[in-house]
């Protein structure tokens, strides 16, 4: 999974959209659907991908969506299964991470110039369509979102983010260079984002890992809380 910067939330009795205005990345979560909604929904989130200038929705299953054949229903409307993005699973801590290596220094980005070199580097490795210094810069808020960035030698290494809650921290956007991956960035960004969060009164780390990350995480001592299936819609270009 990767939401970014702060954007547009939209809630109603049948989901929650959650989008990155101008980025790529939007969520869908909560669903319940009736028996016969699904194309509708689609249809609605594809105008929300427009409206927010989005390009791919991230549709959130667990075992409380409904109706109970709701992935059926929804890939015959059009959604998408990506197989080696699909299983997610939702995991937890409330105990300290181990620290990341003693060479990798990782904090909160110190003002909007690392800021904006952080965001850089996560387009780089999502692949993500790029956007200008200005238009980064403009989504600076860490009233809301943390972001994080790992050095190695003085060198930018990797950046994630948090999103700040009542009850803790939603851990996303966990990006490293090739040229620094296995070296510790990736595991020394949990701690501090740990480190913060048990700063602001609320020691938990939430996030949502992929075949990548989740042995990392497993290690670090995160347990499974849930199991999400993933399943996408993709704007189409004009």
């Amino acid at each position: 999974m990767q939401p970014g910067l702060a954007g547009v939330i939209v809630s109603s009795d049948r989901y929650t959209l959650v989008a990155d205005a101008g980025g790529t990345w939007a969520a869908v979560e909560g669903i319940r659907l009736r028996d016969g909604e699904a194309a509708a929904a689609v249809a609605d989130v594809h105008a929300f991908l427009v409206r927010t200038q989005t390009r791919i929705a991230s549709w959130w299953l667990t075992e409380r969506t409904t109706p109970t054949d709701a992935e059926a229903q929804l890939l015959a409307a059009g959604l998408e299964l990506v197989e080696d993005d699909y299983l997610i699973d939702g995991l937890l801590t409330t105990t300290p991470p181990p620290h990341g290596p003693p060479e990798v220094e990782a904090r909160p980005v110190a003002g909007v110039e690392e800021y904006v070199a952080a965001r850089r580097l996560q387009e780089e490795v999502f692949g993500e369509t790029p956007r200008t210094d200005a238009e980064l810069a403009a989504h600076f808020d860490p009233s809301h979102e943390l972001v994080f960035a790992a050095w190695i030698d003085g060198r930018l290494a990797a950046a994630a983010r948090s999103t700040l809650a009542s009850c803790g921290v939603l851990l996303t956007g966990g990006a490293t260079l090739p040229w620094a991956r296995g070296r510790g960035a990736y595991r020394a960004l949990v701690r501090a984002r740990w480190d913060d969060a048990a700063a602001r009164g609320t020691p938990a780390l939430t996030v949502g890992a992929g075949p990548l990350s989740a042995p990392i995480l497993y290690r670090l001592g995160f347990v499974k809380v849930v199991q999400f299936r993933r399943l996408q819609s993709v704007a189409s270009t004009p």
